[in-house]
Parts: C-alpha cells; structure tokens; sequence
C-alpha cells in the first residue's frame, strides 16, 4: 500500500511540485520515497528524497531543482513496505534495462503464481514483491496484463520504448486513482489533495455534482468528482497517455455482468463447497504479507468469518483484532466480538471507544484525509479502529467490505428478492420466506417490497418521491442558482436481485471503499478485503438467488461455511449493525457547540443556513434524515478546509 503520482507537460515538469506532492501523501507511505524525471529525449534521472531508505544511492532531489533539463514527466513514490521490506522494493522501480518504469500502489496477491508462469516463459527477476512481476507481466502480456492480476491496484508504467503513459486500477476500485487532464497537462495522484499541490490544476467547485450531491447524497457520474476537472479513473479502466501526441484514452477492461454471466454451473455443483474453496483461497492470498496482519472485528457475521479463517493460517500465533465499543447497548457489539475471543484462544483483542467529542476534534483531520465529504459520522468508527491499530504497531489489516454488496446483506435485497418471488407467481415460497424474514431478521418486509418497487418508477416519480422524504433538498438556498424541480436522474440501483447485487458492487460500494481506504492510509494502515476478491464476487453474484437468501437468512452460503467455526450467536445472529455510531445522541450531546458553528461558519451560496439549523432542532428526524444532517456539516467543514471561495 503506497502513494503514488506524476506529471506530463510538454512545457516542463517542475520538481518542486513533485516534492509538494510526495509530502502530501506521505502518510500513505513513509517507509521510502523516490522520483523518476524524464526529458523530451527520454534520458531518465533518478533522485532521492529526504525519506528515500539509505541503500538508495540516487541524487537527492534538490539536485533538480538547480537546473532545468527539460523535464515532460515526472513520477513518485511513497512506500508503505509490507512485501519484500529490503530495498529491492524501492519505486519508481525499473525492468527491462530501463525500457520500463512504473509507480505502484496495492498489492497482487497472486504475484507468486504469475512470476512462476512467467519464470517458465524465460523471465528472471531480482526481487520477491509484486511490483517486478507487474513490469514484467506488462513486458510480456502488454496492457492485457491486468486480466490476469488478482488483487487491488492502481499503478502508473512509463514505457519509454512507446513513449507512453500507462495506468491501471483494479475490478472494483478498492485503490483510488485521480487524474486532472487539461490541454496538454496531465497530472495523476492517489488523492485529490496531492493533485492540487500542481499550480496548474484550478481548484473549482462542479456546481452541478454538488447540487446531485446535495439532492442524491452521491454523484451520478461514476468518475467525476466535487472538483471541476478532476476525475476518478473508474474501477476496471485502464488510461494512457501518448508523450508525443498528448492524446488520453481512457478504456474498460473489466465489466462486472459479463463475467457473472459467463460462470456456469455443472448441474451437481455443490455451492456451498464452490463457496468455501472460494472464500478461504481468497483469505489465504490476502494473508501473504511479510509484516503481521491483524483484522477489524465489528462482532458481525462478515468480520467474525475473516477472523475465522485468518486465525486458522496464523497457527496458534497471535493474531490480534480491533473492535469499536460502546456504553450504548443498542449499538454495542463487543459482546459478539469477545464470543469470537472466546472462541480462538490465540487471538489478542483490542478495544476503542468512540465519543461524540473525539468526533467533533477528529472531523477537520478525517475530512483533510477523505478528500470530499463523508455521508455520516459512522465512519468515525471506522477511522478509530484504524487509529487503535497504528498505536499498536499493526500495518495489514483485513475487513469485510463487499460482502453485504455480493451476498445481499442489506435489508433492501430481501424486498428485491420477495419481490422477484411475486413475480415469478411462486406466492406458496413467496409467504414462508415472508413470514421467516420477519423472524429471523425482524425485517419489515412491507416497507422493503415497497422500496424494492421503486425501481420500478419512472424516473420523475423516483425524483418526487425522493425529495419529499429527504432533507437535502430543503437545504438549498432559494437564492441559488438552482431550481428544485430540476433533480438530477437516479442511477437505476436495478430491478431483480442479480441486478441490484451488480449494481450495488459496480456503484453503490465506490464511498465505502474510498472512507476504507482514507482512513486506513491516515494511519499508515494496509486495509485488505477478501471478499472483494474477483473470482469470489463472480461466484457468489451468480449463486442461485436461495442460496443467499435462505428460510428468512440472509447471506446464507457464507452462515453455511462458518457454521461449527463461530459461535452460534455469531452465525444465526437475527440482527445487523455494521460500523455504526449513535448519529442522533451524538447530534444532541454535540447541539451546542454545532448550533455556534452553524450560525458562524461562512456557508457556500447553495446552502440554506436557517433551514440546516432548524434541522438541528428537530426531534423527530429519522435515521436517514440525521445522516443527511451530518452530511451537510462536513460539507461546509470541506468548504473550509479546502479553502474555497465564492
């Protein structure tokens, strides 16, 4: 896990800028750092930096800055060493005596297969990290070689041969990769903030995603952003950049429903055993790793498997987790996690406490590391986990994100799920799942048919609908430029279960794997995520819907493999919470100190201050109506801290 980005301009790269750059991400790696400048004759220099490891005999930085050798790209990189501590894991990392260059962040955990495959065909190597098989996969397979990768990445290869720029980022976007591309400028980075260290990125507002983001909560394009021309390169794409034409071509290379569609099932396929071999292979690669490698432990049925099958690998070593508690009892759950403890006695169990105070002093520092807003104070749980496991010196760290996504964990697939059992006019199976969803997972099975429904809406309809029940849209001033009657179009969150499954994995998973990945890097922290595996999602998206939900369980095949592994109150758990935090305690406990900074904080034009404050005061706010409160307060925290103006 690392930091990396760079810069083409036919007019020249500063290396002051790159310098900028590096110090800004070096949280996502300070264990080294390098840079590679490159000029129009394509004669490359490497230079050191002030955290560059002391094997690393290149000229310091500084060097470049005394005279300009007509540098048009620069690259660096900041590392986090977790595969092959020595320096053979330094970046910019070169292959193929020069020809290739690339800056590398995330792992490929499959890397030992892929170099066996490749040692075959007559390659050698002087290293034991992904990074050298990734260039020479690309030396062998071309751009074609991230098919081949299992894992999550984003990386940049400079191939001097073709004088081309070539990125990637992984199937699913677990690594983040942004890129300002106007005239001839090209600049990349693994976070916004390291972009705007570039004097030649103009730092501007989108109006139209913020007025979507406001109304939706989300953006609609997938790859655009709050900032005017600074884009996310979308998961499953990969780009390059032509150094003479200054051409950018951005293309897919992976889309999520043809691959479901081309598993096929033999007709005596045992799921539950495809599902276990799947889901413990995955574990077993996510566990490669030459630092020790821990894991959050909510009390849920997602972290609890992880924990699992990571105990099992660590042999009766101590295998250390981290829970968020609290005094709440309706929101604790760290009474499950210590029946996992109790369950491994090798296990070395770590506890955090999060407070409505410790929020509101961390919620400047958490939004400087997200980049953007955050949608509730729910991920101040997250960011506590990781904050306990730097203090306890722990680098990897597994999580189960995805696993709600692919298995249909939210309340909403057991509404798509009963729906599609209507529909299909099996009304005999239609009322005992009915009646068993209820018991088993007090699900309001009214309401999720009835959301469920909703997909099926005209889009105008969806639009009305959705402004009445929510409270961004009261939040826009009347004085701006925006009309309320012109809501954005909702992304179709899909209609069947399978639907709904790929579009929840494609799109509504992206916020939750950039808070994941923040608040993990803040720390210096590798968060990794086994159900997020390509292979497993293929699998599990195109399981038979029943094996899913199951007699009123949801995420049934993966109750079925950890069944006799967890405790019983772990694995037939009727209740579900994830990383929660009391939103509308905190929200009064906090009403103080919110209602000063509310009256003082200079709002942007599109905001309606009155009608935020009379939010504040209100009693009878839902669960979704306190998150959209919370989501507009780090708004106008982002406002601040990115320094805009209007």
């Amino acid at each position: 896990m690392c930091g990396i980005a760079g810069i083409v301009d036919p007019k020249g790269v500063r290396a002051e800028i790159l310098i900028r750059m590096s110090d800004v991400l070096r949280h996502r790696g300070p264990d080294d750092e390098g840079y590679l400048l490159v000029n129009k004759e394509s004669s490359k220099r490497e230079f050191r930096g002030k955290d560059t490891v002391p094997e690393i005999q290149h000229a310091p930085i500084e060097s470049a800055l005394q005279h300009d050798n007509g540098f048009v790209l620069g690259m660096l990189h900041r590392r986090l060493s977790i595969i092959d501590l020595s320096s053979n894991g330094h970046q910019p990392k070169s292959y193929d005596q020069g020809r290739l260059h690339i800056s590398f962040n995330g792992e490929i955990y499959n890397y030992k297969e892929i170099r066996a495959d490749l040692i075959r065909e007559g390659y050698t190597f002087e290293s034991d990290n992904d990074t050298e098989v990734i260039l020479a996969s690309y030396s062998h397979w071309g751009e074609e070689c991230c098919t081949r990768f299992m894992g999550m990445w984003a990386f940049a290869i400079y191939d001097s041969g073709k004088k081309k720029l070539f990125l990637s980022r992984d199937r699913f976007g677990i690594k983040p990769l942004y890129y300002y591309a106007v005239n001839s400028h090209f600049v990349f980075a693994s976070e916004i903030k390291a972009l705007l260290q570039d004097t030649a990125v103009q730092k501007e507002i989108e109006q139209d995603n913020l007025y979507q983001y406001l109304i939706l909560g989300k953006i609609v394009s997938q790859n655009e952003t709050l900032f005017k021309n600074i884009l996310e390169l979308k998961p499953g794409n990969n780009l390059t950049v032509d150094l003479v034409s200054h051409t950018v071509r951005q293309y897919e290379y992976y889309d999520l429903a043809t691959a479901v569609r081309q598993i096929d099932f033999k007709d005596n396929s045992d799921f539950v055993d495809g599902y276990r071999e799947r889901f413990e292979e995955s574990v077993m690669m996510h566990m490669r790793s030459d630092v020790p490698v821990g894991s959050c432990l909510s009390g849920g049925l997602d972290s609890s498997a992880l924990v699992s099958a990571g105990v099992k690998l660590y042999q009766g070593n101590e295998f250390n987790t981290f829970t968020a508690a609290y005094h709440d009892a309706a929101i604790d759950e760290s009474k499950f996690a210590k029946a996992v403890r109790g369950f491994f006695p090798n296990i070395k169990e770590h506890y955090t406490w999060p407070t409505a105070s410790g929020y509101w002093n961390d919620l400047d520092k958490m939004i400087w590391h997200q980049d953007l807003p955050i949608a509730s104070t729910s991920m101040f749980a997250q960011w506590e986990v990781m904050k306990l496991a730097h203090q306890h010196k722990t680098k990897v760290l597994l999580d189960g994100q995805g696993a709600d996504e692919t298995l249909g964990g939210y309340s909403i697939f057991t509404g798509a799920y009963l729906l599609g059992l209507l529909k299909g006019m099996k009304f005999r199976q239609f009322i005992s799942e009915n009646r068993l969803l209820k018991a088993h997972r007090s699900v309001n099975t009214f309401n999720e048919v009835g959301r469920a429904a909703f997909q099926y809406l005209p889009q105008f309809l969806k639009s009305g609908i959705h402004q009445k029940e929510r409270l961004g849209t009261s939040f826009i001033s009347a004085d701006s430029n925006y009309q309320k009657k012109n809501a954005p179009s909702f992304v179709d969150s899909g209609k069947s279960y399978l639907e709904m499954s790929i579009q929840s994995t494609r799109y509504g998973m992206q916020d939750l794997l950039r808070y994941e990945d923040r608040n993990s890097m803040a720390f210096s922290i590798e968060s990794r995520v086994p159900f997020l595996d390509h292979r497993l999602v293929e699998y599990t998206l195109a399981l038979p819907d029943q094996e899913k939900i199951h007699n009123g369980w949801t995420k049934y095949i993966l109750r079925k493999i950890v069944d006799q592994k967890l405790p019983d109150e772990i694995v037939w758990r009727k209740d579900k919470k994830g990383f929660v935090t009391p939103q509308q305690k905190w929200m009064m406990e906090l009403k103080p100190q919110l209602t000063d900074y509310l009256r003082e904080a200079a709002l942007p034009g599109i905001l309606n201050r009155d009608a935020i404050i009379k939010a504040l005061n209100q009693s009878e706010l839902n669960s979704s109506q306190v998150s959209e409160f919370w989501k507009v307060v780090s708004l106008i925290k982002w406002f601040e801290i990115f320094s805009f103006s209007e």
